[in-house]
């Protein structure tokens, strides 16, 4: 009887936690659509209301960018690919740096997720969401680093090796094995001879 009563009370506990963390989630979700507006709105403004790429990128590195990184994310309404779970979009990767000051694993990431499917997919444009996507992921800041440029004058092997490093300079930094390998694995990707499973991204893709 007191293990039924203790069984009882441990059920009424996770209920009622997780109707708090239902509306703690929700209220999550509505500021940050209040707030999307104004924190989209510098990129809004560089790329003429969504109508333009961002300035730094051609609109066939552009496409690159997105086959690699998300390639539903002209298509896609909202901000989160349910066919890739594990594979962070444009979206959820702006949502992490804009969003949270300390972002960690846990909650964290349902409310990203969450964040990008109702706050930022439908309230900002294709176009500011890459625009923010380059800034926040300091693709400006890492050519001139590694190769002494601005982003828009890096060749097309530059731009690879950036986009390979996949914002983990530490392990795949420009001129190592690691970036190498990567850009590799990219370009048969692009080239048609790497196909994403259904649970990752193209790093774990089967590539022939």
């Amino acid at each position: 009887m007191a293990l039924f009563r203790f069984a009882r009370i441990l059920a009424l506990a996770g209920g009622a936690f997780a109707a708090v963390a239902i509306v703690y989630e929700a209220v999550s979700v509505a500021l940050a659509r209040a707030e999307t507006p104004s924190l989209f709105a510098p990129y809004e403004a560089i790329t003429d209301n969504g109508a333009k790429r961002p300035a730094a990128l051609s609109d066939e590195r552009a496409e690159t960018l997105i086959r690699v990184q998300d390639p539903d994310f002209w298509t896609r309404e909202d901000g989160v690919d349910w066919s890739a779970p594990l594979a962070t979009t444009v979206a959820q990767s702006v949502v992490k740096r804009l969003y949270f000051d300390d972002f960690k694993p846990g909650f964290a990431k349902i409310r990203q997720t969450l964040i990008a499917q109702f706050a930022v997919g439908p309230l900002a444009s294709k176009n500011a969401q890459l625009a923010a996507f380059i800034e926040v992921n300091g693709f400006e800041a890492s050519a001139r680093k590694w190769f002494g440029k601005p982003l828009a004058e890096l060749t097309d092997d530059e731009f690879l090796s950036l986009v390979a490093t996949n914002n983990n300079p530490r392990d795949y930094a420009p001129g190592t094995a690691a970036n190498a390998e990567r850009v590799s694995r990219i370009e048969k990707y692009l080239a048609g001879l790497c196909e994403r499973r259904g649970l990752a991204d193209v790093w774990l893709a089967s590539c022939g």
